[in-house]
C-alpha cells in the first residue's frame, strides 16, 4: 500500500510537470516555454525548472537620433522585457519553499543575470530582474500553490 501512495504522488508530480532541480540562472525560454526560478542569490545553481510558464518578451529597437537624422539599422540594437507567471498545485513534500512564505530576490541580492530567449533563438541579457515565489497554505490533503513570477527588464543582446 506504501508504494502504491509513493508511486502515485511520484506520477501526480510528473503529471503536472511541476518542479524539476536544474542547472542556469534566473531564465525564459518562449520557444521551449520554460523558467528558471533561483532559490539562492548566493548559489544560482539552487533553482527551480518550471515547464508552461507562458513567458511573454517583448523587445524594442533603440532609435538612435542624431540631429535631424535617425538611425535604425543595427540588429543588436534592441532592448528586450520579459514576464513569467505561473502557478501550480503540488504536494507539500515536493515545494520549493515552505508553505505560508513569499521568497523575493532581485538583482541587488545577485550579480547573475536574467536570461530571456526568444522563439527564433536571440537572447538578450538583463541586470535588472525581480523573481518571486509564493507558496500558500498546505491544505488538509497535503497540497500546497505556488505562484512563480519572473520580471526582467532593460534586456541587451
Amino acid at each position: 500500500m506504501k508504494k502504491r501512495i509513493v508511486l502515485s504522488l511520484l506520477l501526480v508530480a510528473m503529471h503536472l510537470l511541476v518542479v524539476t532541480i536544474a542547472s542556469a540562472d534566473p531564465r525564459m525560454e518562449t520557444n521551449n516555454n520554460f523558467c528558471h526560478f533561483i532559490l539562492d542569490p548566493k548559489n544560482t545553481d539552487n533553482e527551480v525548472f518550471v515547464a508552461d510558464c507562458g513567458s511573454v518578451i517583448t523587445t524594442v529597437e533603440k532609435i538612435v537620433k542624431t540631429g535631424t537624422v535617425q538611425i535604425k539599422c543595427e540588429a543588436n540594437n534592441r532592448i528586450a522585457s520579459g514576464y513569467a507567471t505561473v502557478t501550480r498545485v503540488i504536494q507539500q513534500a515536493v515545494s520549493p519553499i515552505p508553505p505560508g512564505t513569499t521568497v523575493l530576490f532581485t538583482n541587488a541580492d545577485s550579480e547573475t543575470p536574467c536570461t530571456m530567449v526568444e522563439s527564433n533563438g536571440r537572447a538578450y541579457t538583463s541586470i535588472k530582474w525581480q523573481s518571486t515565489i509564493k507558496a500558500g497554505t498546505a491544505t488538509k490533503k497535503g497540497l500546497v500553490t505556488v505562484q512563480y513570477e519572473l520580471l526582467c527588464q532593460e534586456g541587451q543582446q
